[in-house]
């Protein structure tokens, strides 16, 4: 059996790759880099299905769904949005349909779990990918207050309340927001292996401007290394951010997690709120909401039960991926020709409404 690790090759958010870094640590190896946008137009020029973990954030790109006959996947760690809008309308018909096939789906939270049931599709709370790190055996402590795309207001609060230094930074991809030393890690651990890809047509996993002057996965893969070390080694990290409070709960790191006030982002958090520090920014500063930063608290605890879930569901799933008895092959070439017929209606459709921010789903949604 080939093995696949699905990574957004163009992403603007490192929360997107530090859940393929953890995907990456339960695959036997990696034969092959997938799009997670176009998961689609994936093939292998033998015909051979491909393994892979279908963690993430889905239905961004809802034309590109379901995934190719070439993955063969398992569904776990998967968030879809809520909102009503573009990626709704693959729930129903076909795209539900394939779902139902490979459930049951392990959920990254509640609100995606009740999501699919609310369609008749099998799901569960499996938990995020990223409480199954392992924290590193030889990280020391560097004791700064790091703040992830935290506000100015929460800046000069927690600025006022410590004698610590801060260190600001952000999951935006962009290489000067990163911790110098993180950079300088990623320099010199980059492994500067290649890994295969094959999309129709071409999606080359390449250098983009958003990941400095590379971007390839072993770059990467690198950084994702080196941040999270970076986390590890801090006294506090403070954040509105789900990729990075996650990961910290798993190395250990106290965190303090700033809430969000609209509902989407209590939909996205809400499953985790027991297990991590929470409060929101107007309790922080009306000091409704009492944190010592100098001595931070530790973290609830109880989140392991998550971690566990994932790597016994993962290792069982590798197990039957090595005793697996292959399948007959794809025709590739027939499947090719279905792509590029399904391929020129996408662009049709593109063409004819550029500007539309949504389909007519009540066309898309008959059944078929």
């Amino acid at each position: 059996m080939k093995y696949g690790l699905i990574v957004h090759f163009k992403t603007r958010n490192i929360g997107d790759d530090i859940q393929c870094y953890v995907m990456e640590k339960f695959l036997p190896r990696v034969d092959y880099l997938i799009d997670r946008e176009h998961l689609d137009s994936f093939y292998t020029s033998t015909g051979e299905q491909v393994a892979a973990f279908l963690g993430g954030w889905y239905l961004q790109s809802p034309l590109n769904w379901p995934p190719s006959p070439f993955l063969k996947l398992f569904p776990t760690s998967i968030h879809f949005t809520n909102k009503g809008g573009k990626g709704m309308f693959i729930l129903k018909d076909y795209g539900a349909t394939w779902l139902k096939q490979i459930a049951p789906i392990g959920c990254r939270d509640e609100g995606t779990a009740e999501l699919l049931k609310s369609f008749g599709i099998k799901a569960y709370v499996s938990g995020c990918f990223t409480l199954a790190i392992e924290p590193f055996a030889d990280v020391e402590k560097h004791e700064k207050i790091v703040l992830v795309d935290c506000s100015k207001e929460v800046f000069d609060f927690v600025k006022a309340n410590t004698k610590k230094k801060i260190v600001v930074a952000s999951h935006r991809y962009a290489i000067d927001k990163l911790s110098p030393e993180v950079v300088a890690f990623a320099e010199e651990h980059d492994a500067k292996d290649v890994i295969a890809t094959s999309h129709e047509p071409a999606q080359p996993d390449e250098p983009h401007e958003l990941v400095y002057h590379k971007g390839s996965w072993s770059y990467r893969r690198a950084l994702m290394e080196g941040l999270l070390r970076f986390y590890q080694g801090a006294s506090l990290v403070v954040t509105k951010r789900l990729h990075v409070a996650l990961p910290c709960l798993a190395m250990g790191t106290p965190v303090l997690m700033i809430n969000g006030e609209d509902k989407s982002m209590h939909y996205k958090f809400s499953t985790y709120t027991p297990y991590v520090n929470h409060t929101t920014q107007k309790d922080l500063l009306s000091k409704k909401y009492s944190f010592d930063f100098d001595n931070p608290a530790p973290n609830p605890g109880g989140h392991e039960k998550f971690s566990e879930k994932i790597k016994r569901a993962c290792k069982e799933f590798i197990t039957y991926c090595e005793n697996y008895s292959d399948e007959p092959k794809i025709d590739l070439e027939l499947w090719r020709d279905y792509y590029r017929r399904v391929l020129r209606l996408k662009r049709i459709m593109q063409t004819l409404l550029p500007s539309a921010y949504l389909p007519n789903l009540n066309l898309l949604n008959q059944e078929v």
